[in-house]
């Protein structure tokens, strides 16, 4: 198992697919800077609510611009298109009846597929935080690598989380493009209302539902980033991710039928 799995790894980044990500993910860090610029007014005003006008510092800026209008819309499309066709594409080339055969059942060939987009994924994000965090310290004043590093830590179990939903998506939906559209439109949703508890303080606490919400908690706890900030959400997420993973594998049950 590990070792189809190391394997599945390796050919999942080889993929054009995983090459998009990778240019979607080099345009984010280029376009940053420019974003910072003149960063939008809900921006300020989000950070002016959370922090009080003291706290809206350079730094504070470009954590919400990063989190708000790169990263979070980056989980919304990545985790689509690496994992929509997750066991799909082996059931339309007749792959699938041939793994059904093996004593590899196809509910754990699922979650094998899955962790393994899962793990392209947190090696996608966490290329793009070490390489943020080199490029940044020379364009943003004030850069504070820790604190960058250990809020994206906890976004990367919210992508986690976000490409096991689209993996389950696509065990349940059964089309490739229908699930990547659903995907889409539901991780957009999720992305759309991150935030809420920012921008709206009496909804922080419902707001914290919303797993994707769960991933951008260390935006408001920038100065004592730690593990008793950042661990109950990544636990948390990481139960979440093994519970769509467990859907998506009673999902393709159907498929042995």
């Amino acid at each position: 198992m590990i070792r189809l799995l190391w394997l599945d790894y390796l050919a999942t980044l080889r993929e054009r697919k995983t090459w998009l990500c990778v240019a979607v993910l080099a345009y984010a860090l280029v376009v940053v800077p420019v974003l910072l610029e003149r960063p939008p007014e809900h921006v300020r005003a989000a950070i002016a609510t959370w922090l009080g006008d003291a706290g809206a510092g350079p730094f504070q800026v470009f954590m919400y611009v990063w989190v708000d209008l790169v990263m979070n819309k980056v989980i919304a499309f990545v985790p689509a298109v690496l994992a929509s066709g997750v066991v799909l594409r082996e059931r339309d080339t007749g792959v699938l009846p041939l793994l059904a055969s093996k004593p590899l059942s196809i509910p754990r060939y699922f979650a094998l597929r899955a962790l393994s987009v899962c793990a392209v994924m947190a090696t996608l994000h966490a290329a793009t935080q070490l390489a943020g965090a080199a490029y940044f310290a020379t364009r943003v004043p004030g850069f504070r690598a820790g604190s960058f590093l250990g809020a994206m830590s906890l976004h990367a179990f919210a992508a986690l989380f976000a490409t096991a939903l689209c993996a389950a998506i696509a065990a349940w939906v059964k089309h490739r493009g229908a699930s990547a559209l659903i995907g889409l439109a539901t991780l957009g949703g999720l992305v759309g209302l991150a935030l809420i508890g920012f921008y709206q303080p009496a909804w922080r606490a419902i707001a914290l539902v919303n797993p994707i919400a769960l991933g951008a908690l260390g935006l408001g706890r920038l100065d004592d980033l730690g593990p008793s900030v950042l661990g109950p959400p990544m636990l948390a997420l990481a139960a979440l991710t093994a519970l769509a993973i467990a859907a998506g594998a009673a999902g393709v049950r159907r498929m042995e039928a």
